[in-house]
């Protein structure tokens, strides 16, 4: 009879059964448990979008003009006048992808906080430095996400356009995505600052051609900075006056 020998196993092989240990299992429900937060998040959002098409078009009879201009693909700022509350439902409804929306925090850190989370808004200050909400809009547009912007920084009591915050051309000239004017009519009318009980409305939205902004150097950049952001508000104020409103 001859004698079994054992063979040591190979190196990969012995690597392999040894990478079997507690933190690997630990580490793949983790990524199994955010990929179902992620899909159970993604549900939440389509549930509601779906929500406020429906109401949108029985009750304000919505009309959208202009969406063939909008990119189906890569990053992509949004910007849009602020005459409403309504404003960020009604262009998230309406728009054909997802948007994180950059919201004051006078808003975002009340009641509803939950759920401007979930929705993946980001909080802007009010005062003081506001890199790290510059950061995380950059992140959006660098994972090829859609960026809304209201650059007046608040809703107009006067149901006007306000001038523009220099965020939006920060954010436009370093991540180099184009840009999106958007006006929206008919919300003011709707739902203006200081009112609690929306009223029937007809709403409009018309949306601009992409705007590109080329590199700027850094000794002028702050005056690039401006001058982007003035013409982003001279786009969406030129929207307006092709708008026919006939409510």
């Amino acid at each position: 009879m001859h004698n079994r020998t054992t063979h040591p196993l190979p190196s990969r092989i012995m690597k392999k059964e040894l990478g079997k240990t507690p933190h690997t299992k630990v580490a793949f429900f983790s990524t199994l448990y955010r990929r179902l937060l992620g899909f159970l998040n993604n549900c939440f959002f389509f549930v509601l979008k779906a929500t406020g098409v429906v109401l949108l078009k029985v009750f304000f009879h919505i009309q959208v003009h202009n969406a063939g201009y909008i990119p189906r693909k890569g990053p992509l700022i949004v910007a849009a006048n602020h005459f409403s509350y309504m404003d960020p439902v009604v262009l998230q409804s309406m728009f054909p992808r997802r948007i994180a929306f950059m919201m004051t925090e006078i808003y975002y850190e009340g009641r509803g906080k939950w759920l401007f989370q979930l929705l993946h808004c980001i909080c802007v200050k009010e005062e003081g430095s506001n890199r790290a909400a510059l950061k995380q809009g950059m992140e959006v547009l660098n994972n090829n996400g859609v960026l809304g912007i209201f650059p007046e920084g608040g809703v107009s009591r006067e149901g006007r356009l306000q001038e523009g915050n220099p965020g939006i051309g920060f954010l436009a000239i370093k991540s180099g995505a184009p840009v999106i004017p958007a006006f929206i009519s008919g919300t003011y009318k709707a739902l203006p600052k200081g009112a609690k009980i929306p009223k029937i409305s007809r709403i409009t939205i018309i949306f601009g051609k992409p705007m590109t902004f080329a590199p700027v150097d850094d000794l002028e950049k702050k005056k690039g900075i401006e001058e982007i952001t003035k013409s982003i508000m001279a786009h969406i104020e030129n929207l307006s006056f092709s708008d026919k409103p006939t409510e």
